[in-house]
């Protein structure tokens, strides 16, 4: 199990329970943030968002609504698999 705090924790069990987040990511937008699912209301910041991508748990993909770049993140079966909710 990888190590995470309280806070990586309960990300992983927001999204296990089917919540999401996106960020928009195009050139042209210059105050873009994570933007959640309708109850997923945690503040996430870079850092949190690339130890659980690096620690193979979340993944992306890129869309273009309306010609815009947004990753969408999702729980990998790692991720899902993950046994956070002694925490």
């Amino acid at each position: 199990m990888p190590k995470l705090n309280k806070h990586q924790q309960s990300v992983i069990r927001a999204m296990q329970a089917g919540h999401w987040f996106e960020l928009c990511a195009d050139y042209r937008v210059n105050q873009a943030g994570y933007i959640g699912s309708t109850g997923f209301d945690m503040k996430l910041n870079p850092r949190t968002v690339f130890k659980l991508y690096r620690e193979k748990l979340i993944t992306y993909r890129t869309t273009y609504p309306y010609g815009i770049k947004w990753y969408v993140f999702e729980l990998t079966p790692a991720g899902r698999a993950l046994d956070v909710s002694h925490s």
